[in-house]
């Protein structure tokens, strides 16, 4: 028998090939530059800030605002997800590139939960690519109707046999992410 999660919300973000890139190099590189995190676009910090239970006010008076989640399909296993501010109105999930000393990538976004990696040694955006998913990468996170959080991922094309009406189902849009009102059946 499986637990079925009663799923009341779900943010989700789009990972676009140049933040693959960036999450899975060598934190330091020549020149400098790139972004070791997952951005959050000011077009979704709204309903970004209303998923976590935080006013913009609150959320920019503290350095960050983390989140304990469990791992979907593993529940014994949780992590951190570290949100902060950026300039411009946007946000941040901070510390997400895996070869950076201080990561706090999730254990739901990590290889052995199956999420796609780039070798350590990947040079460029157009190398990563290589194993980059085809039909793309979204990350989100789950909220229960008791207030638990749980991380996952889905990765390639939307399956065919998902009918329209699946909380999922928008997480397979060309939109950069957003937040599901998962209302229950």
């Amino acid at each position: 028998m499986t637990n079925k999660l009663d799923v009341k919300r779900i943010w989700w973000r789009n990972v676009q090939p140049g933040e693959f890139y960036n999450i899975e190099r060598h934190h330091r590189i020549e020149g400098g530059g790139g972004s070791l995190y997952i951005e959050i676009p000011s077009s979704i910090v709204p309903e970004t800030l209303d998923f976590l239970n935080i006013t913009e006010t609150d959320f920019n008076s503290m350095p960050s605002f983390v989140i304990q989640a469990f791992v979907i399909g593993k529940p014994q296993i949780s992590g951190p997800i570290e949100f902060r501010s950026k300039a411009g109105g946007r946000m941040r999930i901070a510390n997400q590139n895996r070869q950076q000393p201080s990561s706090q990538r999730h254990p739901a976004w990590t290889y052995t939960r199956n999420f796609p990696r780039a070798p350590d040694d990947v040079a460029n955006k157009e190398e990563a690519l290589a194993y980059f998913p085809d039909g793309g990468l979204r990350i989100f996170i789950a909220k229960t109707f008791d207030e638990k959080y749980y991380a996952g991922f889905t990765k390639g094309h939307r399956p065919s046999n998902m009918k329209d009406n699946d909380p999922m189902f928008e997480l397979y849009s060309n939109k950069v992410g957003g937040v599901i009102n998962a209302n229950k059946s």
